[in-house]
C-alpha cells in the first residue's frame, strides 16, 4: 500500500514539463504545454502582419517528421507536442 503512494507522489515525465518547442516556418518558438489555436499560431508566424478581410492564412502541421498532421482551420485548436512543426502560409483573399 505504501508503494502506490510513492508513485502516486511521483510527477509524470510530461507533468513536469511547463513549455515545448514547436517550430513555425523552421523559427523555433517555446510555448505553454496543451493546445494552441490557428490564431495564436498565425500570430506567431506573422506578428506584424496585416490582419483583415483580404488575408487569409493556411496552417498546416506535422507532428515529427514525416508522422502524422493535418490542417488547423480558424477558431480551432490542436494538441502540442516537443518539436512540433507547423507551416503557415499568408495569401490574399481576391
Amino acid at each position: 500500500m505504501s508503494d502506490i503512494a510513492e508513485t502516486k507522489d511521483l510527477p509524470d515525465s510530461k507533468e513536469g514539463l511547463k513549455t515545448v518547442t514547436i517550430y513555425i516556418n523552421t523559427q523555433p518558438h517555446d510555448i505553454d504545454r496543451g493546445a494552441v489555436s490557428f490564431e495564436e499560431v498565425v500570430k506567431l508566424a506573422y506578428p506584424t502582419a496585416p490582419y483583415g478581410d483580404n488575408t487569409g492564412y493556411s496552417v498546416m502541421y506535422e507532428y515529427s517528421r514525416g508522422g502524422q498532421g493535418g490542417t488547423l482551420i480558424a477558431g480551432k485548436t490542436v494538441e502540442v507536442k516537443q518539436h512540433m512543426r507547423f507551416d503557415v502560409t499568408a495569401t490574399d483573399r481576391s
